[in-house]
């Protein structure tokens, strides 16, 4: 006979989950899923995110980033078609193309031809890049100033009146390399854009559409303002000189760099956001920097890849370009050829008897992770998005089947076979992530490097990526929670079988 007042425990049927809890656009908020240890590396990973933001602003300075800490995690360095030695399984290999493109690469242990996980992600961002001819004076203001052309799709309004630093490179006839960094230093002066003042904009820009607020051939560069001093005897070729603001400018750029007027016309000289980067919140919860479009793929990704736990299944490749934002063109592009080159090269590394049919075979069996940024339900305008079917800041990586705009042009719109293993991989491991779109069907769209993969390489391609709100402004905003998630879901997809 039962005691019914023993100890013994009565087994509880397991409560049956609620509708609302099976809810698919039920996303639960990343802080939340993380635990103890993931919360501490969060904090640390942001710190480091922080770092790179402030070091790494451009497509030159980010691939340089990208081979310094290459080296220091032992990835040895190879071209294309040169001394091929058979990889094994678990070594380390990168390429560079141009100083603006890296692939790194960590060898599995599966043949490539059968399956290989790659990521790929850009690393140009939205800014100002200096005309060929940029410098000149304007007599009415008694100024030197720098003629722009806007780079990718901005709007134009939100880079006047704010610090602009100048980075990039000149190069003289020679072939001297000159680097330029003005602005980053606290001591370094800053450039801005003028606009006109709200008491006599009333006729001239008031009644003027947003994206003509101001006109690109307004988006001119304060460069100087002091005239040459024409009574300094190391200045007797400037007497009488016309232009002597211009003149001056030119002066300074001479003795600090050694560079004539007509080097101007072979640089590459970009003016890029002079707002530091920061958390935003009381909470410390977002970072607020130009750049994360997308400089946190990029940074999420690589770091990703050296974090790999012993030797992964499949080749894991972590690939960056540049030119993103303007069409992925030219010989820097996700479209150039260079990308098919370099997996060419791996299969031959790995010894696969270098065919046509072998690299088609390789190629198609890709997978791949467009690693690109998404938008973010912007709490001041809501109406864009449908909210079923929106990204949330903080809760995850999100996840979109196609890009594209209006039907779905320009998309590549992945099999939903490819998107039940994505789930599959990110539920085993517990990673915040949301499946969503871009925005509300007739409001607009934007497109990745995925469709560009789909088609050159035939090979099957997810856009995955950080919920951002104000992209391509000079201070786009992400979430701390996001960073990690993006990084826990890139590395889940490098590990993954």
């Amino acid at each position: 006979m039962n005691n019914i007042n023993s100890e013994s425990k009565i087994e509880e049927k397991p409560k049956e989950s609620s509708l609302e809890d099976k809810l698919v656009n039920k996303f639960k908020h990343g802080w939340e899923i993380f635990n103890d240890e993931q919360k501490k590396k969060t904090l640390k990973l942001a710190d480091e995110y922080l770092d790179f933001l402030k070091n790494a602003r451009t497509e030159r300075e980010r691939t340089a980033w990208t081979i310094k800490i290459a080296e220091k995690n032992r990835f040895k360095r190879v071209e294309i078609g040169k001394n091929i030695n058979i990889l094994k399984p678990g070594e380390k290999i990168y390429y560079v193309n141009r100083e603006k493109n890296v692939a790194m690469v960590v060898i599995g242990e599966k043949s490539i031809i059968e399956k290989n996980h790659h990521i790929g992600s850009h690393i140009d961002t939205p800014r100002l890049d200096l005309k060929m001819r940029p410098l000149y004076e304007d007599e009415k203001s008694s100024l030197a100033l720098f003629k722009t052309h806007y780079y990718g799709g901005i709007k134009k309004y939100q880079w006047a009146t704010i610090p602009l630093h100048l980075t990039g490179l000149i190069v003289k006839k020679d072939g001297t390399k000159i680097p330029i960094d003005i602005g980053k230093n606290p001591d370094d002066p800053v450039f801005t854009i003028p606009d006109i003042l709200p008491h006599l904009s009333k006729n001239v820009q008031n009644k003027r559409k947003t994206p003509e607020v101001l006109k690109g051939e307004e988006l001119n560069i304060l460069a100087g303002a002091l005239p040459i001093d024409e009574n300094n005897k190391n200045n007797k070729d400037a007497k009488g000189a016309k232009e002597k603001f211009k003149i001056n400018v030119l002066k300074i750029l001479n003795e600090k760099y050694g560079i004539t007027e007509a080097d101007l016309q072979s640089a590459e000289l970009n003016l890029v956001s002079g707002l530091p980067p920061r958390y935003v919140g009381l909470d410390k919860s977002m970072i607020g920097a130009a750049g994360h479009d997308d400089g946190v793929c990029s940074w999420t990704g690589i770091r990703s890849l050296i974090d790999i736990k012993g030797i992964p299944k499949n080749t894991a490749i972590m690939s960056i370009f540049d030119k993103e934002e303007i069409g992925s063109n030219g010989n820097t592009g996700a479209q150039s050829a260079w990308i098919r080159f370099v997996m060419n090269d791996i299969m031959v590394r790995t010894g696969i008897p270098e065919t046509l049919t072998n690299l088609h075979l390789t190629l198609t069996n890709t997978l791949m992770l467009s690693a690109d940024v998404g938008s973010a339900i912007n709490p001041n305008f809501p109406s864009v998005h449908d909210p079923l079917n929106a990204a949330v800041l903080g809760k995850g990586i999100l996840i979109e089947k196609y890009t594209g705009g209006g039907g779905k042009y320009g998309a590549s719109d992945v099999l939903a076979e490819v998107m039940a293993y994505i789930r599959k991989i990110f539920d085993e491991k517990t990673v915040p992530y949301q499946i969503v779109e871009l925005g509300k069907v007739d409001e607009g769209g934007g497109g990745t490097i995925a469709k560009y993969f789909a088609e050159s390489f035939n090979c099957d391609v997810v856009d995955a990526g950080t919920p951002v709100i104000n992209m391509h402004s000079p201070y786009e905003i992400v979430h701390i929670a996001d960073i990690y998630s993006t990084y826990l879901a890139y590395k889940t997809f490098f590990e993954a079988d």
